[in-house]
């Protein structure tokens, strides 16, 4: 198994809706981690619209061929597929499940198969929150060590946080609502080596708060938005229709994973996997992730360690 970190940096506020509505202060609110109650961009969602960006990265007659499977694959018989899975450019890598040819007993000949790919949940490694300084990127020394970062200082208590060296540091150092005593000191921050630009800015601008404090300046610092929906007939809008919604903030940093396994298929499948992988993340961060994306919501960059 070779394991490809990922890094995400939201260009826009990103919905990824935990699915339906909720009692609380907001109506729509955003997945997170059962555990650790933080945002989180799901594995499904990642491979979701990687392979729905992976078919328009195809050539135009391997394209039209991978649609016509995709259609096939998801009507409610499940079985008139174009040609097998294993032939077809998307499924070979992404995976798939397919019904017998007739009903009854028949449908246990179906064949199916696991992915190249696997992805892996993005959770957030770096959070920005307003300060007087202008915005800062609030992370802790956890968060870095698993992001293979080593020798990370760590706040002395909750009412400390270390910024980084090299700038003037203030004694003091407000995160949104919270004031505390700022501590200046060597931060290390992870740089792929096909990396975001967008790092180094990030590098500078990072502060490191204890584990305790994480969860609660992230929580109290995401976005929300009303919006209501529209009468089409009048143009205005519709009556007991207004509803609130919950957003990670732009510039948001996730680190995630994707996996491909080189034990269980051939060298010539991982081989072919990899640059068609990059396209359609490509596609799928320029187009966005989540929700709500034709009202400005889910572009990302991303940054894949090979």
């Amino acid at each position: 198994m070779k394991p490809h970190p990922l890094y995400l940096y939201a260009l826009d506020p990103t919905h990824i809706g935990a699915g339906g509505y909720r009692m609380g202060r907001v109506d729509l609110t955003i997945l997170r981690d059962a555990g650790t109650n933080l945002p989180k961009v799901p594995g499904s969602s990642i491979s979701g619209a990687t392979r729905s960006a992976a078919i328009h990265s195809l050539p135009e007659g391997d394209q039209q061929r991978a649609m016509d499977y995709a259609r096939a694959t998801i009507s409610k018989k499940n079985k008139n597929h174009p040609h097998k899975g294993s032939q077809d450019p998307i499924a070979s890598i992404f995976g798939y499940a397919e019904g017998g040819s007739d009903g009854g007993d028949d449908e246990a000949k179906g064949e199916s198969r696991i992915g190249v790919v696997s992805f892996r949940d993005a959770e957030i490694l770096a959070f920005p929150v307003p300060t007087m300084l202008g915005p800062r990127w609030v992370t802790t020394a956890h968060l870095l060590e698993r992001a293979v970062c080593g020798n990370v200082p760590r706040p002395a208590s909750e009412e400390q946080v270390i910024v980084q060296a090299g700038a003037a540091a203030p004694a003091r150092l407000n995160l949104g609502w919270l004031l505390l005593s700022a501590a200046a000191k060597e931060i290390p921050f992870p740089k792929p080596a096909q990396g975001l630009p967008v790092f180094d800015h990030l590098k500078e601008r990072l502060v490191v708060v204890h584990d305790n404090l994480f969860p609660a300046i992230v929580n109290s610092n995401l976005e929300t938005r009303t919006s209501v929906s529209i009468n089409f007939e009048t143009g205005a809008a519709a009556d007991t229709a207004l509803f609130t919604y919950e957003a990670t903030p732009r510039g948001t940093l996730f680190r995630g994973q994707i996996d491909l396994d080189d034990g269980r298929f051939p060298p010539e499948i991982i081989t072919a996997a990899m640059p068609l992988l990059e396209k359609a993340l490509t596609l799928a961060c320029t187009l966005g992730l989540g929700g709500m994306t034709t009202r400005g919501f889910g572009r990302m960059q991303f940054a894949l360690v090979k």
